[in-house]
C-alpha cells in the first residue's frame, strides 16, 4: 500500500465559529447526547492529533502510514479503529489482508498512535452486494466472522477487540448471537458489542427491533455508520455510534461552507465534519427517552 504523508499545508482549521458539544459519556444525564458516544469518522488519521471529539479511523487509512514516520499520528482524543469491512468485500470480494497481518498492523499502530478504544475484526458484511460479491450466504459471513473475533482474541490478546454481530433478517441476528455463544463467548457480559449491516438499508425499522432486542438484555451496542434519522429514533438503544456520512454529503450536494479555503466541496473538511457533527447531536437529542414498543 501507498505510504501516506499529509500535505505540509494541511493544518487543522480554527474552530472560533463553532459551539462543539462535549462528547465524554454521562449514562445519568437526562441529556440524551451524552448518553450516547458519537465516534466522527474519517479518512485523515491525522485529526488524530487534533481533534476535539472522538474519531473512528479506518485501518486501512492508517495501514498507509511507513512505520517510524514522523507523520504517524499520536492520538489526542479517544478513538477507535473500524475495519473498513464493507469497502474490502465490495471491492475484492474477500479480505486481502489475514488474521495474522491484521493483528501485526494493529499492534504496531497501537505502539504508535496510542491504544484505541476498540478495534473491529475482520468481520464480514451481510448487505446484499457484498454477499452477491463475495459469492457467499448470510451464514458464510456469519461464521467467518465469528472466527476472525476468536482467532485474533486468542493471538493478539492485549488489542480491544470488537465482538460483531452480523447479519441482515432480524433471525440472523439472533442466530449469530446464539453462534458466539456456543462458542464460549457471551456477549452480554462484553463491554460494547457491534452492531453491523445496519448503515445501508432502505428502512430504518429493522435497526429498531434488532437493537431493542439486544439492548433490552443488557448488551452494549455500538452501530456501524448509522444514519442520523436511525439514530434520531433509537439512539437510546446504543452505547455509541460513528458515521463518515458528511463527506458524501459535501460530495454529493457540492457543499462548501463559507469561508473554507480549501479547493473544492468540503469533503476533508474538518469545519465541515464538526459543523454536521452538531447536527447529528441535535438528532440524538431529539430521540425519545423512553422508547415505544416496536410491534
Amino acid at each position: 500500500m501507498p505510504v501516506h504523508v499529509p500535505a505540509r499545508r494541511a493544518q487543522w482549521p480554527p474552530m472560533h465559529d463553532l459551539t462543539i458539544t462535549p462528547w465524554a459519556q454521562d449514562h445519568r444525564s437526562a441529556d440524551p447526547a451524552r448518553r450516547l458516544m458519537f465516534l466522527l469518522g474519517t479518512h485523515r488519521p491525522w485529526w488524530l492529533r487534533h481533534s476535539p471529539v472522538p474519531l473512528c479511523v479506518s485501518a486501512h487509512t492508517l495501514a498507509a502510514y511507513k512505520t517510524g514516520s514522523a507523520a504517524m499520528p499520536v492520538a489526542g482524543v479517544p478513538y477507535a479503529i473500524d475495519s473498513g469491512a464493507y469497502t474490502e468485500i465490495r471491492d475484492y470480494g474477500t479480505w486481502r489482508w489475514d488474521e495474522d497481518t491484521y493483528g501485526s498492523m494493529v499492534t504496531r499502530l497501537i505502539e504508535v498512535c496510542g491504544p484505541p478504544m476498540w478495534v473491529a475484526p475482520l468481520d464480514r458484511p451481510c448487505e446484499r452486494t457484498v454477499l452477491l460479491r463475495a459469492g457467499a450466504s448470510v451464514f458464510e459471513h456469519q461464521i467467518l466472522t465469528l472466527e476472525s473475533y476468536l482467532y485474533l482474541v486468542r493471538e493478539f490478546p492485549y488489542v480491544p477487540w470488537l465482538p460483531v454481530l452480523q447479519g441482515w433478517s432480524f433471525e440472523d441476528y439472533i442466530r449469530h448471537d446464539a453462534m458466539y455463544r456456543e462458542a464460549g463467548v457471551f456477549l452480554g457480559t462484553q463491554a460494547l458489542v457491534g452492531l453491523g449491516s445496519v448503515c445501508r438499508r432502505g428502512s430504518i425499522r429493522p435497526i429498531g427491533e434488532i437493537a431493542k432486542h439486544f439492548a433490552e438484555r443488557g448488551y452494549r451496542l455500538h452501530g456501524f455508520g448509522l444514519k442520523t434519522t436511525a439514530l434520531r429514533a433509537y439512539a437510546a438503544y446504543f452505547t455509541s455510534a460513528d458515521s463518515l456520512a458528511w463527506s458524501e454529503h459535501a460530495r454529493r450536494r457540492e457543499l462548501r461552507l463559507a469561508g473554507c479555503r480549501h479547493e473544492g466541496p468540503c469533503i476533508n473538511c474538518a469545519r465541515w465534519a464538526l459543523t454536521w457533527r452538531e447536527g447529528v447531536i441535535a438528532a440524538i437529542r431529539d430521540s425519545p427517552m423512553d422508547l415505544p414498543a416496536l410491534v
